[in-house]
């Protein structure tokens, strides 16, 4: 599937801003509530927070962002070649990362994406 919105830029924290007020603008577009969309700002930061504290060198960031009938499912990955056991965590439940994305979001995961580790959130545009 396309991605209706696609943004790289450098693995670096003062360019997350960046992901999140491209996150926040399209779910702006797709009339999410005010509250909704600082979640989901707030979302897009701790996944990136999340790819951006493990100890591998990544030069990427890439969020991806689908709409779709009823709100809007964000990928954040990183180029970093994490090896077979460091990603996803072990017991990510466990982490507050997990507590903090799966209380904001309808639906979060760590998967491998297409670059590489990778968090995926899903979020319903109607309140809740």
């Amino acid at each position: 599937m396309t991605p209706d919105v696609k943004i790289i830029v450098p693995a670096k924290p003062d360019y997350v801003r960046l992901l999140r007020a491209v996150t926040a603008g399209l779910a702006a577009r797709l009339e999410f509530t005010y509250d909704r969309i600082e979640d989901l700002r707030l979302a897009v930061s701790e996944a990136c927070a999340t790819l951006l504290a493990f100890p591998w060198d990544a030069e990427i960031l890439v969020l991806r962002l689908f709409a779709t009938d009823s709100g809007v499912t964000a990928v954040v990955c990183s180029d970093a070649d994490s090896g077979a056991d460091a990603w996803p965590p072990v017991e990510p439940e466990r982490t507050l990362a997990w507590r903090v994305l799966s209380g904001l979001t309808d639906s979060a995961s760590f998967e491998v994406g297409e670059e590489g580790p990778a968090v995926r959130l899903e979020m319903d545009g109607r309140v809740r």
